[in-house]
């Protein structure tokens, strides 16, 4: 069941904009909501992600809850204006399969990679590098917008091989990989550096040198069966506003340069 935010409390006649996000994306798009509807009356109704993947606890994907789709749950309700994803290729997958509108999406802003480690660091981990000693268990996601990211990281760095042999936990989404990072299931694994306030005192951040950093876009894209468009397109374009990537640069993304 698909969790709704109903952002405004006024009675207005007019249909919202109905928005499906990521879980992880809410936080910022929520406040960019609040600003929208201030100065436009339009209402936006947000639903947030409930597949199990999305729950609090560290889940281990395996063959049955790793293939769970982001995509599918969108098309399934068929009720949304807009779909927000935590990485572009999602909406690739998206226009391919007919579910977003092409061409019809912005970045509204960018997470950068850092390493996760349980609060106190028991493994001392500091660096990429760190994650292929001996004795190292490490935690990837296979799915959503954490999928793959290890090799982008590893890769450039020439540490594919003697990091996957520590590959000891495949979480089923970035929930579940904070959690298994939280309870000491793991002693480190991929994320974001946006992570730090889903678990304050359970988890910590270790933020990589720059020319190891690897940022993938926050995105919204228009979905082919949307019943507002053009409001839907409104509010789209305002999320690539300087006004509203300030929300999301306040809960530490990295927004574009402005020109």
């Amino acid at each position: 069941m698909i969790e709704q935010h109903n952002m405004g409390t006024s009675d207005r006649s007019s249909a919202p904009v109905r928005i499906f996000s990521a879980r992880a994306c809410a936080a910022p798009l929520e406040k960019a909501a609040q600003l929208f509807e201030r100065k436009t009356g339009i209402p936006v109704e947000i639903s947030v992600c409930s597949r199990h993947c999305a729950k609090p606890q560290a889940e281990e994907a395996t063959g049955e809850t790793g293939g769970d789709d982001f995509l599918l749950e969108i098309a399934e309700a068929g009720i949304h204006d807009l779909a927000i994803a935590g990485a572009e290729y999602l909406l690739d997958d998206g226009e391919v399969r007919g579910i977003v509108q092409k061409r019809k999406r912005r970045t509204i802003a960018y997470r950068t990679s850092a390493l996760l480690v349980p609060a106190g660091n028991p493994k001392n981990i500091r660096s990429v590098q760190d994650l292929a000693r001996p004795g190292v268990r490490l935690a990837v996601s296979v799915i959503d917008c954490l999928k793959g990211l290890w090799e982008d990281i590893c890769g450039r760095l020439g540490l594919v091989e003697p990091i996957r042999s520590n590959i000891s936990y495949y979480a089923n989404g970035c929930v579940a990989i904070v959690e298994a990072v939280a309870t000491k299931q793991v002693d480190a694994a991929f994320g974001w550096t946006t992570f730090r306030p889903m678990e304050p005192d359970r988890i910590e951040v270790i933020e990589m040198p720059r020319d190891q950093q690897v940022l993938r876009g926050t995105c919204v894209g228009l979905l082919s069966f949307a019943r507002q468009k053009g409001p839907a397109e409104q509010f789209m374009n305002f999320l690539a506003s300087p006004e509203s990537r300030r929300c999301y640069k306040e809960c530490g993304w990295v927004v574009p340069d402005e020109h």
